[in-house]
């Protein structure tokens, strides 16, 4: 399979930053009419849950590439990152 981890990569965190910001511009504007908090909320929470996305496209991008070094850093990122996420919530 000819993907480019860049390309696909890039594209993931593209989508994620435009739907966080068109989220969070919704919820402000939403909010000067009436409550529209819990929209700006899942603006910030896209806008912080990108580059996680990003590391698993990257993850499937490098499978389906066969580069399996690469996909195990790529794993490992992905256990880091997840185990800080449960830390910082407990």
């Amino acid at each position: 399979m000819n993907l480019d981890l860049n390309k696909s990569t890039a594209l993931m965190l593209r989508i994620g930053i435009v739907a966080g910001m068109v989220l969070m511009i919704a919820g402000l504007v939403l909010d000067l009419v009436s409550g529209g908090e819990w929209l700006l909320y899942l603006g910030i929470l896209v806008l912080i849950v990108s580059p996680f996305l990003g590391v698993i496209v990257s993850f499937v991008v490098l499978i389906l590439e066969r580069d399996w070094k690469w996909a195990g850093v790529a794993a490992m990122l992905f256990v880091v990152t997840a185990i800080g996420i449960v830390i910082s919530l407990n």
